[in-house]
């Protein structure tokens, strides 16, 4: 039956593919939606954060978004995303590009620029902070944690956190195979697996226990580790 509204219709998401590790950060709306769609998207996103930021993610669900929009009927709601499960994806995932665009616009050193190794000491830097984490990327954690423990039972989170996850250890290994000439004390994709288990480790460690180590400390650390694996030429020095 045809949708009496006048928004294009959303199509299908497509299969996540494994593309260039940049697809990660680009559109992320489903293709073919008109800007009245778009922006109902937005507003059910933004209301569904709003609730995780104010209430948690429990309180979540599609009667009080339904309730914070007003004068969004649930079917109205359900024809952008079916289930809560959904939205909480596309929350996941805005939030997370929205994090990478403001890195990426930002003054320090930008990816596949020859300069991995000072990408990866901003990155590990920005990561460790005295201030951090944000409210912003403890509401991240909140949801991935979420993701995560559902993930037996949710192949949709899984191939979703999958396919974020292996494009962001392929802009690592191929910004290291870039910058780094050969040979490499380890193959890049390895480095870049254990770049990204160092960062989700911390990550999540801050973000369960903000005093739960030195952060300078594990910043000297942190790069004295990796640096044999992005300037063996220096012979692990920092400086």
């Amino acid at each position: 039956m045809p949708d009496p509204r006048t928004d294009d219709p959303p199509t299908a998401p497509a299969t996540p593919n494994p593309g260039p590790p940049w697809d990660l950060w680009g559109e992320a709306d489903p293709p073919g939606l008109s800007d009245a769609a778009k922006k109902r998207r937005d507003q059910i996103m933004d209301a569904a954060e709003a609730i995780i930021a104010g209430e948690g993610i429990d309180k979540l669900s599609l009667g009080r978004i339904e309730h914070r929009l007003g004068g969004m009927s649930r079917g109205q709601l359900t024809y952008y995303f079916p289930t809560r499960e959904a939205i909480l994806l596309a929350v996941f995932e805005r939030m997370l590009r929205r994090m990478i665009a403001r890195d990426l616009e930002g003054d320090g050193p930008k990816p596949m620029t020859g300069r991995a190794w000072d990408c990866l000491a901003e990155g590990l830097g920005r990561a460790l902070r005295p201030d951090g984490p944000s409210p912003e990327e403890r509401n991240l954690f909140s949801l991935l944690y979420t993701f995560l423990a559902q993930m037996g039972h949710r192949p949709d989170y899984r191939d979703r956190l999958a396919h974020l996850y292996r494009g962001w250890r392929g802009l690592i290994a191929a910004d290291l195979a870039g910058s780094v000439p050969g040979p490499h004390p380890v193959p890049p994709p390895v480095a870049a697996s254990l770049v990204q288990a160092l960062f989700h480790g911390l990550g999540m460690q801050l973000a369960v226990d903000p005093n739960a180590f030195d952060r300078a400390d594990m910043l000297a650390a942190g790069l004295r580790l990796l640096a044999p694996l992005f300037r063996p030429e220096a012979g692990g020095k920092t400086d």
